[in-house]
């Protein structure tokens, strides 16, 4: 079930927080996805490494780190992530999950409970771990 390889706690950030707090959340976390949440606690979105890469200047342009850096402070997450994610319950097959990534082409996908609240996430890394535990039985 998705539940069983879903990571948990979920990291989560708010559309109207900055994507420089989102960058900061990831970099803290070691982690390269966070869900986006409304006031009221639903999904709303994802926001991905390559999304904050993507919004930033090119190093090309503006090679100060410092520079690039500001630019997402001017930033919303609502601006820079992907909106109106794909979720899976977290009492669905395993496979479910996988094949919406899989469709999609896209690296996590929100796990909701049957409310509709987060409850986790399953990023390629969860699909990495459950392979090795797969092939390592």
């Amino acid at each position: 079930m998705v539940r069983d390889v879903m990571s948990s706690p979920v990291r989560t950030v708010g559309a109207d927080d900055s994507a420089r707090e989102a960058a900061a959340r990831m970099r803290g976390s070691h982690i390269l996805h966070l869900v986006v949440l409304d006031d009221g606690g639903h999904v709303v979105g994802v926001i991905s490494d390559r999304d904050l890469r993507a919004a930033q200047p090119s190093t090309l342009l503006v090679k100060d780190p410092t520079m690039r850096e500001k630019a997402l402070s001017l930033m919303k997450v609502r601006d820079v992530m992907s909106p109106h994610p794909h979720t899976v319950d977290a009492t669905a097959p395993a496979t479910d999950a996988l094949r919406v990534m899989r469709r999609e082409r896209i690296g996590c996908v929100p796990v909701v409970d049957r409310h509709g609240s987060v409850v986790g996430v399953v990023t390629g890394g969860d699909v990495v771990n459950l392979a090795l535990e797969l092939l390592s039985a």
